[in-house]
């Protein structure tokens, strides 16, 4: 048998996500989640963290009410998804925080109801490296759902734990 491209290419996640039409496996992630807390069917503004490719996107966007806006945040460019804005940015960096505000007065939103991150960094295979850098990204998106979160709004991030 050939060797198998991605860890992740013959799980039942990767397969309903390429049946679906979702650009990662993380999409099923997200679906779970509102399946259990309907936390997308109320929430009228989104804001996706370390949104690339966008598989967190496309599930807002299906299951937000019309009129929505979801908005993702990569340091990537995320191609483009019908019915949401993606930028290009650095969610530690001021300049992030005034393109956010800039696009919330255009769109006449106050604060996001939900924000999503489901953001790894990219070390290359150091686990104990990843772990620290993937906590400190959590706590950057703390910091910026901090300043853009409606009251009672919800916030989901993923942590990684190893024991």
């Amino acid at each position: 048998m050939g060797k198998v491209k991605g860890k992740h290419r013959l799980d039942k996640f990767y397969r309903l996500a390429k049946e679906h039409g979702y650009r990662s496996r993380a999409s099923w992630k997200l679906v779970q989640l509102d399946s259990k807390f309907s936390i997308l069917r109320s929430s009228r503004a989104v804001l996706d963290l370390c949104a690339a490719p966008g598989g967190w996107m496309q599930v807002a966007v299906q299951r937000v009410p019309v009129g929505s806006l979801v908005l993702g945040i990569d340091l990537v460019p995320i191609a483009p998804i019908r019915g949401a804005i993606s930028i290009e940015q650095d969610i530690t960096k001021p300049e992030c925080r005034a393109r956010v505000k800039k696009l919330m007065g255009e769109h006449g939103v106050r604060a996001f109801d939900l924000v999503l991150h489901d953001g790894s960094p990219n070390v290359g295979g150091a686990w104990a490296q990843e772990a620290m850098s993937q906590n400190a990204l959590v706590i950057d998106a703390v910091k910026l759902a901090t300043q853009f979160l409606a009251p009672k709004g919800t916030f989901v991030t993923k942590v990684r734990v190893r024991f």
